[in-house]
């Protein structure tokens, strides 16, 4: 799955998108004995710095790819790492 940021409409079908990375974790995860290993108690609380890398590229969208997940929209980068796991 591309992840970018929309910044531009070619057409009826296709977006241009900037590539986007996120930067490392900047929470400390606070990581209590349990479970197999370990329990992190304060996974929701991560936080990144989204920086935008390479070159702005066209892609086709559609509805298909956005009912099969493959595509998601949202208003700002997202992004989790699940530390329990």
């Amino acid at each position: 799955m591309p992840v970018g940021k929309i910044v531009g409409i070619k057409g009826k079908t296709k977006v241009l998108i900037q590539p986007v990375k996120a930067s490392k974790n900047k929470t400390k995860m606070e990581i209590i004995p349990g479970g197999f290993a370990g329990h992190c108690v304060n996974n929701r609380d991560q936080r990144y710095d989204f920086i935008e890398t390479g070159e702005v590229y066209e892609e086709r969208l559609s509805n298909t790819k956005l009912k099969n997940y493959s595509w998601r929209v949202e208003d700002a980068p997202c992004k989790f790492h699940d530390y329990n796991f």
